[in-house]
Order: structure tokens, then sequence, then C-alpha cells
């Protein structure tokens, strides 16, 4: 019996081995094909056949492990409808929060609060989903932002930046590698809003102003229609994300819009950023796409 086992086990982590799923999705499918594998075989004993001979037959009955993991791929890459409506709703409540400010609407501002209270609600009951690693991106904008603020902190406040900073360095480095765990591209897809707040942040020249907390909103003004495009970019990005099969296509979904952010900012932001200003929007578009260069390997 223990060598049945051995033998179905190791057929099933040579098939989930190749899985390029996240780790949550891949667990499921190892326990759904051990347990198809186990019953076929207890099956096959019943009829006569020694334990040797039932997982013999199980596995091959099963087929070659490389193209049935092809085909779960294919089966569990793809999101539902819903999945991606919710995967690309932070980036619409981002564009309908700026709409709101741009036209002082309290209507668009209620209803930025109320569904992202809602899509908040959901990912925690449901156990971060793969729909809600694009909205952790953005829970993690406060703790930056108050990392930001303390860099120029003066008197007591200082003792605070020094305590806090490195608490939210360990922060950020522990989201990113539980999202590592789970999956790369993830990481893409919940550091892609970074990239392009770095941009916009660099072109409008408002890291000064965040760090001084004294934000002068003249720069983002000017912009505003092509900051909410900016956003309404990767809700559709992340809505192909969600639903598209092939995962080097959703590569492309994440690294397509970032490229074209930062090639906007740069046409027609290029003379207000700094060298500097330049390699680090550059800097962050390549650190959001690097999780993604594995897809298109082999």
């Amino acid at each position: 019996m223990t060598a049945m086992h051995n033998k179905l086990g190791d057929y099933v982590s040579s098939l989930c081995g190749g899985l390029r799923v996240d780790s949550r999705t891949r667990e499921e499918i190892d326990r759904e094909v051990r347990a198809h594998l186990e019953d076929h075989t207890n099956s096959l004993t019943r009829r006569g056949l020694s334990d040797d001979e039932a997982s013999h037959r199980a596995i091959r009955s099963f087929g070659n492990p490389g193209i049935i993991a092809r085909d779960l791929i294919v089966v569990h890459s793809q999101g539902t409808w819903k999945d991606a409506f919710l995967t690309s709703l932070p980036h619409l409540l981002v564009a309908l929060l700026l709409t709101a400010y741009y036209r002082h609407s309290v209507v668009c501002l209620l209803a930025t609060v109320l569904v992202a209270g809602l899509g908040a609600h959901l990912a925690v009951s449901r156990r971060a989903p793969p729909w809600s690693f694009s909205w952790l991106g953005y829970c993690l904008v406060p703790v930056i932002l108050a990392a930001l603020l303390l860099l120029n902190a003066t008197h007591w406040w200082t003792l605070l930046g020094i305590a806090y900073i490195p608490c939210a360095v360990l922060v950020v480095v522990y989201v990113v590698r539980q999202t590592a765990s789970r999956d790369l591209l993830y990481v893409s897809l919940m550091l892609a809003p970074w990239a392009v707040i770095t941009a916009w942040c660099i072109a409008t020249q408002s890291f000064s102003g965040i760090r001084t907390g004294s934000l002068n909103a003249d720069g983002v003004q000017v912009y505003g229609r092509e900051l909410v495009g900016s956003f309404v970019a990767l809700a559709i990005s992340s809505f192909v994300f969600a639903r598209i099969r092939p995962r080097w296509g959703k590569a492309l979904a994440l690294i397509i819009p970032l490229a074209g952010v930062l090639g906007y900012v740069s046409l027609y932001c290029g003379q207000q950023m700094s060298l500097w200003g330049w390699l680090i929007a550059t800097l962050a578009v390549l650190l959001v796409s690097i999780p993604t260069v594995r897809e298109f390997r082999g």
C-alpha cells in the first residue's frame, strides 16, 4: 500500500510541478488529482488487481503529466467575469476618486468610499482570492505615504520616523514575499499602480510636496484627464489579466499599459523631469515588470 501511495505521489508531484499557477490553486489541483487517482486505484483493486498493477493502470489512464498540466493551466488560469471586474475595480475607484476631486462631486466621493469598503470586505472574508491583489497595492499607499511624511520630520516626530520607517519597509517586504509565494504575476498586479503613481508624481514634481506635507495640486490639476485615463488603462489591463488564459498574455496585459503611461509621461512631461526622475520612473516600471519575465521563457 505504501508503494502504491509513493507511486501515485510521484506522478502527482511531477504533474503539479509543471503547473505555473498560484500556490493555492496548485494545492487544490494536487488534492483533486490525488483523490481521483486513489479512487480509480481503489476501484481497480476491488476488481482483483494488485496494488502495484492498479496504481500503474490508474496513472496510465490519466495520461502524460506534461499534457495534463498544460490542460489544467488553461482551465485554472482564466478568472470569471466577476473576478475580472473585481480585479479592475480598485483602479476604477481611483479614477472615480480623482474625478470627484476635480469636479468637486460628493456623489462620486460617496460612491468610491462605499464600493471600496465593500471590495475590502469581500477580499478579507474570502481569504485573499486572486482578484484581491490589485486591491492590496492600494492598501500599502498609507504605509508608504506615512514613511515619506516622516522623512522630513523634526523634533520628537523624528523619533517616530526612526521607529516607523523600518517597520514600513518590513511590512512592504513581507507583503511582497507573501504575494510571491502565491504567484509572481500577482506581485506585478499588486505593484502596477505604484509604477503609475511614481511616474506621475515625478512628472508633476509632487514628491517634494508629499514629503513636506504641503502638496501643491496645481501640477496635478493640469494633467487631471491624463491621470484619470492612466488608472482607467490599469483597470482595463487588470480586467484582461484576469480573463485571458495564457500566462504570457497576462504578463503582456500588465506590461503594455505601464509602458504606455511611461511613454506618455516621457513625451508630454519630459521637460519637467530631471535625469534622476527619468531613471526612477523607468526603474519603477522595470521592477514591476521583472516578475513577468519568466513567462516568456520557453
